[in-house]
């Protein structure tokens, strides 16, 4: 199997091998063959470890992989480092790069980009022929480490690549196991590790023991090889000679320590200063943390590496790296090394890293073992590290912030107060750009818990927050619930209230209780200072806008989104970074308004502000609607890249709603790049990803029932039209309503039933009327079109005037489905000129915008106007290759398809395809009327 993925690897096919079992069954041992097989056939070979000792370190299992990556790219003119790949160093491998270096320390950046940075380090490092990465002992694996790992399982590096994992399956995340399995990318090898048979157990002792040793020993391993392995050594000694042998795992701890016990002082002290430090470690480092001047350190250094149980590790300039011989002798050291010893030695090590220029990163994992309560120094390195990685790394940044919140927790000053104040929010922002938006909501709530009372504006900030975090959750009779009860704390005229009435507002339109939310909006403009402000004359027209768009009100919505975007674009990135929620209802309501291009150009900025401020939270919503319109405007990749970035976050954030309607949009682009048929499969798991009905469910149908139509299966599209159309249907879908119905319209028609055909094409007509939108319009005229009409010239018209709104609306793609079927009714009708230059206008179309199913299908329109025109002599002979020619002077001569294969020396199923061509070609159907053709033409 390790052969089979590595040959595989070498032809450009990845592959993903899980081995799994019990500890020293030989998982690392494997690992081991598969790096000398894959170096041997020349692939780059990258090995990386989880710790059990540093779950805090976020990618602890790539670090080495990422070192081994910079190493591979130091010639000068690929070294450079990008924000990326400088915020990856910083964080993955603090203190790789020297302080006075002049590169950049750069941690603000978001999860998904530091993932794309490791996927580019691994396309480099692989090349052409490709890498083994190796990743061990992933049970123990940080959740930025698996984090990654899911992403390089739903998006391989460009370089093939085969992905090794080894954990104990009883001891790992159910998160671990699920990646894996749907790792649809790669090929999946399993390689669960049994115990030895009998035979192979009495093979591996070998002689020298008694045949009752034997026995007992292949008894007490289990047929584990390790055990085998520890019980054989110490077979000989008397105390097991007499007692037999305790538990294999508690007989291997005693043995390692046997191993630890001759140790001098000196050596002993090292060694646990290598534990402290970790996997691997920087020897360098050990004397200050030791106790010891440098030459005792050196000596002992010496002395543990001749005993095997230090070893190389990597170098790196002119230090050598080392690390324990196995994870386990760490375990026993560390387990063995006095508690007071151990928390002094993390204290040296952070005094140490201070000494040495290191950051509050670097030092903040020794400091979190050895900090006393009410050390504030400690407490501010430890928020100043999270601060650093919050945004890259916000699972470790929340593990810093619950200490640092612990070892404050004593301190009842005024100052402390505001610091744990702080803390808290912190630690809110980074559970909830982890996901966790439960622990997100608890910590707003400790927040509340210490608004100072003589601030109770800070109150509702964080009371409106909470609501969006509620609404998140899809709890919005929650969040309202907590918004109702703020609200009723306050006043009915004092303004300081208005966010939390902006909030109510939204959930309402949410909702479909417009009447509700504009009772909200009209208090908060009564409450509000005159005249508005900027921050909120936008925030109240976005919130409007959206809600004339869920309604189908297409007067009010222009009005609102064009005063509500003049307001926005006055505004500086500092006062829209308060608003990105409004904003991102802004985007949605120019969207379905057809303004795709006022939405793509405010949500770039709103996405570029959101990174920048780290609210990661929101990117997903507004990358979701900055696909929405890139698509819809005809920008087929830039939305299908904006809708991976939303995908990967929602991931990060395990949002499966946001996560099915991301791949729906990047299925919308493959209907038109590729086809239906490569389509499918995606908004079929988009579908089965999101579990809540509601709009976006209602969309992804959408695109379902469209693909089936595209796909011949009518009786489908109809049913899931019905779905979403209904009972039980959204009430904030009314400005897409023509769509759907025309759709079900001419699905009804390609099965031949015209009076449903004709009853969905009036109820398009009637929902593109209310809403007045170009795009509407040209949906229903697409329904209307496909119904049976004596005069061809009645459903040419109707074709010509949906591309004439398509057209209007700026929905370019959609304008060039409409003049491919009007090319296909003008070939009908014989008015050959004009259809072709409709298709070939939808050619131009397609091609321009990139969706290359679309141009194909044009293609094919064009030959068949082609077999239509009659053709000259001199246009038939052009029209033929030279292979036809020769082929086709053959049937004159009357050889039959054979013996034209046995002259030509070719198959006969290349005569055959290529007489079919000259058929169609010059428009006949069998070979008489092939040679009068061929005799007219003066061949």
């Amino acid at each position: 199997m390790l052969r089979s993925a590595v040959e595989a690897c070498t032809q450009g096919r990845s592959t993903v091998l899980e081995i799994t079992g019990d500890p020293g069954i030989g998982k690392t041992r494997l690992l081991a063959e598969l790096g000398e097989l894959a170096a041997a056939a020349g692939l780059t070979v990258l090995c990386g470890r989880a710790s059990e000792f540093e779950r805090e370190r976020s990618f602890g299992a790539f670090a080495e992989p990422v070192r081994r990556c910079l190493e591979l790219r130091a010639e000068p003119e690929s070294a450079a480092y990008d924000e990326e790949l400088a915020a990856l160093r910083d964080l993955v491998l603090p203190g790789y790069a020297d302080a006075d270096s002049g590169r950049p320390r750069s941690l603000g950046v978001e999860r998904y980009r530091l993932h794309h940075a490791v996927g580019r380090l691994l396309s480099e490092a692989g090349g052409e022929r490709g890498l083994l990465l190796c990743l061990d002992d992933l049970h123990w694996a940080d959740d930025g480490t698996l984090e990654l790992l899911h992403f390089l399982l739903r998006q391989p590096p460009r370089a093939p690549l085969v992905l090794a994992c080894t954990h104990r399956p009883r001891q790992s995340s159910g998160k671990l196991s699920a990646y894996i399995l749907n790792a649809a990318a790669y090929r999946v090898l399993r390689v669960p590790l049994a115990p030895l048979d009998r035979r192979s157990c009495e093979t591996l002792l070998g002689d020298g023991h008694t045949p009752e040793r034997r026995e007992q020993i292949c008894a007490r391993s289990g047929g584990n090889p390790l055990w085998i392995e520890v019980l054989c050594e110490l077979a000989q000694t008397e105390a097991v000679a007499a007692e037999g042998f305790a538990d294999p795992p508690d007989t291997l701890r005693a043995a390692l320590a046997r191993e630890v016990a001759p140790l001098t002082e000196p050596e002993l002290a090292v060694l646990r200063a290598a534990a402290v430090l970790g996997d691997p470690f920087d020897p360098l480092l050990l004397g200050p943390i030791a106790g010891l001047e440098p030459g005792p350190t050196l000596d002992a250094l010496d002395g543990l590496a001749a005993r095997d149980l230090v070893r190389s590790a990597s170098r790196e300039g002119a230090r050598t790296r080392l690390q324990f011989r196995h994870p386990l002798l760490r375990e026993v050291v560390s387990h063995a090394a006095p508690p007071g010893w151990w928390i002094a030695a993390n204290a040296r090590a952070d005094a140490t890293l201070r000494r040495n220029g290191a950051g509050a990163v670097e030092r903040a994992p020794f400091i979190a073992r050895s900090a006393q309560a009410g050390e504030d120094e400690a407490v501010r390195v430890l928020i100043d590290a999270a601060d650093s990685t919050l945004r890259s790394a916000p699972a470790t940044a929340a593990a810093w912030l619950r200490t640092a919140l612990r070892l404050s927790a004593a301190d009842p000053s005024r100052d402390a107060r505001q610091r744990r104040f702080e803390a808290l929010l912190s630690l809110a922002h980074a559970s909830g750009m982890t996901g966790d938006l439960p622990g997100c909501r608890d910590a707003l709530d400790q927040v509340l818990e210490l608004v100072p009372p003589d601030r109770p504006d800070q109150r509702v900030t964080v009371v409106a927050l909470r609501s969006v975090i509620e609404r998140i959750l899809g709890s919005g009779r929650a969040a309202e619930r907590v918004l109702a009860d703020e609200l009723a704390r306050w006043p009915r005229t004092d303004r300081t209230a208005n966010p939390i009435r902006l909030q109510l507002a939204t959930l309402g339109m949410a909702r479909g209780d417009f009447t509700g939310a504009s009772q909200h909006l009209n208090t908060l403009i009564m409450c509000a200072e005159e005249p508005l402000n900027p921050r909120t004359r936008t925030a109240v027209a976005a919130c409007r806008a959206l809600g004339a768009a869920y309604s189908g009100r297409t007067d009010a919505l222009q009005v609102y989104a064009t005063e509500a975007a003049s307001s926005l674009d006055a505004l500086d990135d500092a006062e829209i970074a308060t608003l990105l929620d409004e904003v991102g209802q802004l985007g949605w309501a120019e969207a379905l308004a057809e303004r795709n291009g006022d939405a793509t150009r405010h949500m770039a900025r709103a996405v570029a502000i959101a990174q920048e401020t780290g609210q990661t939270y929101m990117l997903p919503y507004l990358l979701l609607c900055q696909a929405y319109a890139q698509q819809a405007a005809g920008d087929l990749a830039g939305g299908a890249s904006s809708a991976s970035s939303a995908e990967e976050i929602a991931h990060l954030l395990d949002r499966p709603d946001l996560i099915g309607y991301a791949m729906t949009l990047r299925a919308a682009a493959t209907v038109l790049r590729e086809g239906p048929e490569a389509a499918a499969p995606t908004v079929e798991r988009a579908l089965r990803t999101i579990h809540r009905r509601g709009r976006l469910r209602e969309l992804s149908v959408a695109l379902l029932a469209s693909v089936r139509l595209d796909q011949g299966r009518p009786g489908e599209c109809v049913e899931l039209v019905r779905d979403i159309t209904g009972a039980g249907r959204s009430a904030t879908t009314h400005s897409l309503r023509a769509t759907w119905y025309a759709m079900a319209a001419r699905a009804e028609s390609a099965r031949g039933d015209h009076a449903a055909a004709r009853d969905w094409a009036g109820r398009a007509a009637e929902a593109a009327q209310a809403t007045g939108l170009p795009g509407q319009s040209g949906h229903a005229e697409l329904a209307l079109s496909c119904l049976p009409h004596e005069d061809p010239a009645e459903r040419i018209g109707l074709l010509g005037s949906a591309a004439g709104h398509f057209a209007t609306g700026g929905l370019v793609l959609a304008e060039a489905r409409a003049e491919l079927l009007l090319g296909q009714a003008l070939t009908a009708a014989d008015r050959l000129d004009e259809a072709d230059a409709a298709v070939g206008h939808a050619k131009k179309l397609a091609d321009t915008h990139g969706a290359a199913h679309l141009s194909a299908l044009a293609i094919g329109a064009q030959r068949r106007i082609g077999a239509r025109r009659p053709r000259s002599g001199a246009d038939a002979r052009r029209a033929l290759s030279e292979q036809e020619a020769r082929i086709s002077q053959l049937v004159v001569r009357g050889l039959s398809n054979r013996d034209i294969a046995a002259s030509m020396f070719i198959s006969v199923k290349t005569v055959e395809a290529h007489l079919t061509r000259v058929f169609r070609k010059l428009d006949v159907s069998s070979r008489t009327a092939l040679i009068s053709a061929l005799d007219r033409a003066g061949y």
